[in-house]
């Protein structure tokens, strides 16, 4: 028996650092503004940043020339490195915008268990899953900025409402994926 044991913590815009302030998604607590703890970069266009991201680390065995995979996928906040500008922490309609982001993260990491659930691995286990998190993280980002973009980053009630009825169906529809 062969053993072979790779963890990779990956992240959408940059690696983590030890000192990271990470919040585990759930359905159960939402986001307040106490959550973002970093200084607000007043030079920015946007009221608020989300950080939020994806991690991942697998085992695999190979047995009689077929490979096994045990794998974790995370979805998390990082505190530390997400932030408000004072003259919002009033504003729950933002904060409900910055929570549906941390969920769309969410979301796009129930496609990643879905998809790793689905495949049959070769010995080359490590880059076929790097390849599934490249596409989900790319398709992630584009699904972001689409959101920010079609709601104009909360302005837009509306659209911020039709967003929040899809991202709650389609986070029910891979619920038994789901962050526990």
């Amino acid at each position: 028996m062969v053993r072979v044991v790779f963890i990779l913590f990956l992240m959408s815009f940059q690696f983590l650092v030890a000192q990271d302030e990470e919040l585990s998604w759930s359905a159960n607590e939402k986001l307040t503004w106490d959550n973002f703890k970093a200084s607000p970069d007043y030079s920015h266009p946007y009221a608020a940043i989300t950080y939020s991201g994806m991690s991942y680390g697998f085992s695999a065995d190979v047995i009689n020339g077929e490979v096994y995979v045990n794998y974790n996928v995370n979805c998390f906040f990082v505190a530390n490195k997400s932030w408000v500008k004072r003259r919002y922490l009033g504003d729950k309609e933002l904060l409900k915008h910055e929570q549906l982001h941390f969920d769309i993260t969410e979301l796009f990491t129930r496609k990643f268990r879905a998809t790793l659930s689905k495949m049959t691995f070769t010995d080359n286990v490590k880059a076929e899953i790097k390849a599934v998190y490249k596409r989900i993280t790319n398709e992630k980002v584009s699904f972001q900025e689409k959101y920010d973009l079609e709601t104009d980053h909360s302005k837009n009630e509306a659209a911020q409402k039709r967003w929040q009825l899809n991202i709650d169906l389609e986070l029910q529809k891979l619920l038994e994926f789901a962050t526990k």
